[in-house]
């Protein structure tokens, strides 16, 4: 059975304004998550979440102006290739990272898996090569000198299940179906997501296309999106998604809470401060 394992590498908090328009200036703690999908032809990260520097030196690490804007925290082990080890998900065989983006949250222990293949959109490599990406949250330094595939991808409207198999939209990852990149830009130019079709329902990894539940619950659009209207498109098609089938399964990479009550055997919620991990059914 294909299992999808969640890990949290840290936190960072924000006001409530700045994950969507409309929001409150009460500051909120997030997670920042990391998935793993167990899939027979090995182990596929979504995402390397942030880099064992936030929980020693972060400041240091980043530099003072980044650190205010986004003050990204973590503990000392809690890297998610340290957490997969102690879960007993070997780094070595981690056959693909898919990279939802290329902002230092989602990239921080891209070097610890270095036999995968990298996947990350041809639009977003484009856009960490600016002079002004550091500004716009890229680390070149965590991803420099690494290959990738680079993946041509364009957006349609809407995002449905049944557009995804039938139409063969997105990248067939393995080949089988299970695990599908799609589009969601927005956020970022190349922003990408990963289409995970599991045995109790489909789970959508959304990355930073959505930063909370409500975002696309009401709707309300992301704020700092580097192309507003484009990311309105994606948020429109998540919701979509959501409301289309009530057994799919919305993931960002900043919202645990659709995890907190989850009853189902297939995806298992690891604690950084433990060896446990949870699931049921």
């Amino acid at each position: 059975m294909l299992r999808l394992h969640v890990f949290n590498t840290g936190w960072v908090t924000l006001r409530e304004e700045r994950l969507y328009l409309g929001g409150e200036r009460t500051p909120h703690t997030l997670p920042v998550l990391c998935f793993v999908a167990e899939h027979p032809r090995g182990l596929v990260v979504f995402d390397a979440g942030l880099h064992a520097a936030f929980g020693t030196a972060p400041r240091r690490y980043v530099g003072p102006l980044t650190d205010l804007a986004l003050p990204f925290r973590s503990r000392p082990g809690m890297t998610l290739s340290a957490q997969m080890e102690l879960h007993g998900l070997c780094s070595e065989s981690v056959t693909h990272v898919v990279l939802s983006h290329l902002h230092f949250d989602h990239t921080g222990d891209l070097r610890a898996f270095s036999r995968a293949q990298r996947y990350v959109a041809r639009q977003e490599w484009q856009a960490a090569q600016s002079r002004l990406s550091r500004l716009r949250g890229y680390l070149r330094k965590e991803y420099a000198g690494l290959p990738f595939t680079l993946l041509d991808l364009s957006l349609r409207n809407g995002l449905t299940l049944e557009q995804v198999s039938r139409d063969g939209y997105g990248v067939d990852l393995m080949g089988d179906g299970s695990l599908i990149v799609v589009p969601t830009f927005g956020h970022t130019p190349g922003h990408q997501s990963l289409l995970v079709f599991l045995s109790y329902g489909a789970v959508l990894l959304a990355g930073d296309a959505v930063y909370a539940r409500a975002g696309y619950a009401r709707p309300a659009a992301q704020p700092c999106a580097r192309s507003p209207d484009v990311a309105w498109r994606t948020l429109m098609a998540v919701r979509a998604l959501a409301k289309g089938d009530p057994n799919a399964l919305i993931l960002p990479a900043h919202d645990d809470s659709a995890l907190r009550d989850l009853r189902r055997p297939d995806v298992l919620v690891h604690d950084a401060t433990t060896s446990r991990a949870t699931s049921s059914g």
